[in-house]
């Protein structure tokens, strides 16, 4: 399901974030959901129970997702796409942990695009208000059956790969991901980088 932002008093007003949040139709296939007419938005300070209802109705599988210290909404327009979710590290020589880049399954390259966006100048400055200190990268934790992540791979740098093993048989990977927050001058760049390599 898609959401969009609107300002309708009848509806759940999200005071943290300044907008209210409601539910639309059924999201379209492929890439009918991307407006490129439309910019793209970031709503900072995103309700955690909203962030933890939407990455629960767009993860697919076994995943449960766990909760963050710090939410950003995704949108194209209006209409939220995706949820950024960061947590402090308690561990490792990382700024700040990546745990949350969801987005609807069905709306194709929406990860990358909300990739892209986690490297913006504006999320670097949203972040490091928020968590008040200096933020230079960004680390995330990925599971997967393939040693390497295509989409990951083209927006960050794989430092650490863990075999995941079941009687001495590879079930799986832990591959780590370092992303450099602030890569991308703007949201605009982030967009048109985004467009160029998609075709739209």
């Amino acid at each position: 399901m898609a959401i969009t932002t609107q300002n309708n008093t009848r509806n759940n007003v999200l005071n943290k974030c300044g907008f209210s949040v409601t539910v639309a139709h059924p999201a379209p296939s492929g890439k009918e959901w991307f407006d490129s007419t439309l910019p793209l938005k970031i709503f900072p300070d995103f309700p955690h129970d909203k962030a933890m209802n939407l990455r629960k109705q767009w993860i697919k599988g076994f995943i449960r997702p766990g909760g963050c210290n710090y939410y950003i909404g995704v949108g194209i327009g209006n209409k939220i796409f995706g949820i950024l979710g960061f947590v402090r590290p308690e561990y490792g020589d990382y700024d700040i942990l990546l745990k949350a880049d969801t987005t609807p399954s069905q709306y194709e390259d929406s990860t990358d695009l909300i990739l892209y966006i986690l490297r913006t100048k504006e999320i670097k400055k949203l972040l490091e208000e928020y968590f008040s200190r200096e933020l230079n990268n960004c680390y995330t934790k990925v599971f997967s059956e393939y040693p390497s992540i295509s989409r990951y791979r083209k927006h960050a740098k794989a430092i650490t790969k863990k075999e995941i093993k079941n009687n001495d048989e590879i079930i799986g990977y832990e591959i780590g991901y370092l992303f450099q927050l602030g890569s991308i001058p703007s949201l605009k760049a982030a967009k048109s980088q985004w467009m160029q390599k998609h075709g739209n």
